[in-house]
C-alpha cells in the first residue's frame, strides 16, 4: 500500500480544488494497520486550479486562466513561473498534431537492446527524426519508442534500421484520444479510492 496519497478538497470561489494537505499511506502490513504519514505539499489550492485548467485546455492564456481561477493576471504568471521551475510545468504546452503535417502514421515500437548498449542506443535514436520519445520499461530493460512515419513504408525502414540494436515488436496507433478528466477529477478519486482502503483495513 506504500505510496498512495490523498488529497482533501477546499474551495476557490466556486471552483473546487485540492487542499495543500497530503497524506501518505506507507508501511502498512497485513495485520499491523495503516501508519499514515502527513506532510505539506509544494502545490497549494491555485497551483493545482492552474494546472486543472491547462490540462482542460493547454492553450489558455494567463489572462484567461486568471479569470477561471481568480488570481489577478501577475499572480498566475508569477505562479507560472514557479511551476516551471519546480517542472511541474513544461516550457512549452502546445501539442503538436503531426498529422496535420505529413506524419500519418504513429507507432510504438518495442526495442530489447542488450543491456550493455542500452543507454548508447537511447542517446543515438533519441536524434532519429521519426523518435518523439524513448521510455525505459521496468523489470525486462525493454525501449518503448514513440515513433511517428510518413507512411506504412516509412515506418518499416525506420523499425527495420534497429534489427542492429535487437529485436523490435511494433503496435501501430489507429486512434489517440485523450481522458478528460481534470487534475481535480483526479484528486478526488484517488481520496475517495484510499479512503475506502483505509477504512478496509480497520
Amino acid at each position: 500500500m506504500a505510496g498512495f496519497r490523498t488529497f482533501n478538497s477546499a474551495k476557490v470561489n466556486q471552483g473546487t480544488v485540492a487542499a495543500v494537505e497530503v497524506v501518505d499511506i506507507a508501511g502498512y502490513r497485513r495485520g499491523s494497520g495503516v501508519n499514515i504519514n502527513r506532510r505539506r505539499a509544494q502545490l497549494d489550492k491555485y497551483d493545482v486550479a492552474i494546472l486543472s485548467a491547462l490540462a482542460t485546455n493547454n492553450r489558455l492564456t494567463t489572462v484567461e486562466i486568471a479569470g477561471l481561477v481568480h488570481l489577478s493576471r501577475t499572480a498566475v504568471s508569477r505562479r507560472l513561473a514557479s511551476l516551471r521551475n519546480m517542472n511541474v510545468l513544461e516550457d512549452s504546452a502546445y501539442v503538436l498534431n503531426y498529422e496535420a503535417i505529413g506524419f500519418s502514421v504513429r507507432a510504438f515500437v518495442e526495442l530489447s537492446a542488450a543491456s550493455h548498449m542500452a543507454a548508447a542506443v537511447r542517446t543515438k535514436l533519441l536524434l532519429a527524426p521519426e523518435v518523439l520519445s524513448i521510455s525505459v520499461i521496468v523489470g525486462d530493460g525493454r525501449l518503448s519508442l514513440d515513433v511517428i512515419a510518413v507512411d506504412m513504408q516509412h515506418l518499416h525502414g525506420f523499425v527495420d534500421s534497429l534489427r542492429d540494436y535487437g529485436e523490435t515488436s511494433t503496435k501501430i496507433i489507429f486512434a489517440d484520444e485523450k481522458s478528460r478528466l481534470t487534475l481535480i477529477d483526479r484528486m478526488r478519486m484517488l481520496d475517495e479510492e484510499i479512503t475506502s482502503r483505509i477504512a478496509r483495513v480497520q
